[in-house]
């Protein structure tokens, strides 16, 4: 079953970045147009031609990132999921649905609170590294303390009930997460002369895409997860 589950949750992940593709190509990329054309009125020391010029990026260079960050993400929940089926006392549409809350809420909400996404023409080029290097770390740890969070949770859960298992997970993780923010540094300021509405625009987008993907897969993977399980059910009782 779990070879049913990781194909099943790899073609979910291709779904969604079908979906996600063609919410980004009409809603996001103008928004990236308007920062590059802004970005390209800014003077330049050493100006450095594109590797991959913007329509290559735009098109098969976009479906092709969401496509790997789909089809990846969808993977790692097929494996989860089956391991957990059963274990939490809860469905396997449910099994799904709690790991990808949990998956959103550790890769993506938290630190994207302390590093927000920022069109192009926001940051220095000679920090990029560094940024990168800090979003990185925040992310590891970020998964690090929903991890031990969870596994508190689901000890506690046997000997005081689900509820507080729950209340106590939920806590503990906020605390963490609270903690993982006031300590990272700042990476990078917005110029005052960028356009306040273009980088509101940009990040709410850039939110809305991670909610297509991650509701996505918990949608459609969902209902995979329960067909094949429900599929092994029959087949066992024949």
């Amino acid at each position: 079953m779990i070879e049913r589950l990781l194909v099943a949750g790899m073609i979910s992940g291709l779904i969604v970045a079908i979906a996600g593709f063609a919410f980004a190509r009409v809603f996001s990329e103008p928004a990236v147009e308007r920062a590059i054309v802004l970005e390209d009125q800014k003077p330049h020391d050493n100006a450095e031609e594109e590797t991959v010029n913007r329509v290559t990026q735009r098109n098969l260079g976009l479906l092709t990132g969401l496509a790997s960050y789909s089809i990846a993400l969808g993977g790692i929940l097929a494996i989860g999921s089956a391991c957990l089926l059963g274990r939490l006392g809860i469905g396997p549409r449910a099994t799904v649905w709690t790991l990808a809350s949990l998956g959103y809420v550790s890769l993506v909400l938290v630190p994207q609170f302390k590093y927000p996404a920022n069109p192009p023409g926001i940051g220095s080029p000679e920090t990029i590294g560094s940024r990168t290097e800090l979003y990185f770390l925040m992310l590891a740890l970020s998964v690090a303390s929903m991890a031990l969070s969870f596994w508190v949770g689901f000890r506690l859960r046997r000997r005081l009930g689900r509820m507080f298992a729950v209340t106590v997970g939920v806590l503990m993780f906020a605390v963490l997460a609270l903690c993982l923010t006031a300590a990272f540094p700042e990476a990078s300021k917005v110029p005052s002369d960028f356009p306040s509405g273009l980088l509101l625009t940009f990040r709410i987008q850039s939110a809305l895409l991670q909610v297509i993907v991650w509701g996505g897969l918990a949608t459609v993977f969902g209902q995979a997860s329960l067909w094949i399980v429900e599929e092994r059910s029959v087949q066992s009782r024949c």
